[in-house]
């Protein structure tokens, strides 16, 4: 209950614009490297191989750290949780894409219909038929997610159809093109 009351409460403030950001320029390989690190027994309790692909010319960003790292937190949970039941599989990949940094992760869960794509990221929604398939969770860390990750400059989205993997992706510019290096930040942190 806390942690859903925690959840409301930080999604309110972002939207309304007041959130807490301590907005650094930093390494987004190390950011994703502890964030894969929070989630491994999550992996290790479910049984679910996990891929990992880090390219090392990764884009330098300008973001905040904690935010960053709910960000790939929230997606690797997310993948873990909605994998295939028998032989799970998780796929992070993290490289440059017309200079930004992307990245990808995937699971091989049974997919997403279409007409979801865009209701999965509004509050308190999930995919799927909740009759049948009682999905876990509070359907508040896609809307986090994707409110932090456009405050950083960029977007979240999902690409998946029924019985094929799903792959949620976002982006971030590079520190040097960043339109949020023009938000106020909070000082009190160093660039990783």
């Amino acid at each position: 209950l806390t942690r859903l009351i925690n959840d409301i409460l930080d999604l309110a403030k972002m939207e309304a614009g007041q959130g807490d950001w301590v907005m650094v320029e930093l390494a987004p390989g190390v950011i994703i490297e502890q964030a894969i690190a929070a989630t491994s027994s999550l992996f290790a309790r479910d049984n679910v191989a996990l891929e990992v692909d880090i390219a090392t010319d990764l884009p330098r960003v300008f973001a905040d750290a904690d935010r960053m790292t709910q960000v790939v937190v929230n997606l690797l949970a997310n993948a873990v949780k909605f994998r295939n039941a028998v032989n799970g599989r998780v796929a992070l990949k993290a490289y440059t894409e017309k200079g930004w940094l992307r990245v990808d992760i995937s699971d091989n869960g049974p997919g997403i219909p279409e007409q979801d794509h865009e209701r999965i990221f509004e509050r308190f929604q999930q995919a799927g038929d909740t009759l049948t398939s009682k999905p876990t969770g509070t359907g508040l860390g896609l809307p986090i997610s994707r409110q932090i990750v456009r405050h950083f400059g960029g977007e979240v989205w999902v690409s998946s159809r029924p019985g094929e993997d799903t792959r949620f992706s976002f982006n971030i510019p590079p520190a040097a093109a960043s339109p949020a290096r023009l938000q106020p930040s909070l000082p009190g942190r160093s660039a990783l």
